[in-house]
């Protein structure tokens, strides 16, 4: 399934850049750079149940895709601590 078409059906942001993820508040997390378009896909899918595992558990809040050409990444918010 495309990168694209997975963030839809579960909810997550895309971003074109890192830069673009970090400006709205996300932090980078695993990077891949596939060799081509199917282990693109592949790896997104990877990052992105590790990512959906992650909100699940509550370390993370919320929880985005960073997809370029020749790499996917994954970005999130962490959980705001209240005692702080």
């Amino acid at each position: 399934m495309h990168p694209k078409d997975l963030a839809a059906k579960y909810d997550v942001k895309v971003f074109d850049s890192p830069s673009a993820a970090e400006a709205a508040g996300f932090q980078l997390g695993q990077r891949m750079s596939p060799r081509n378009l199917w282990n693109r896909d592949s790896a997104a899918s990877a990052v992105l149940f590790d990512l959906l595992r992650k909100k699940k558990s509550g370390e993370v809040s919320e929880i985005a895709l960073v997809l370029e050409t020749a790499s996917v990444a994954g970005a999130f918010k962490k959980e705001e601590d209240s005692s702080q």
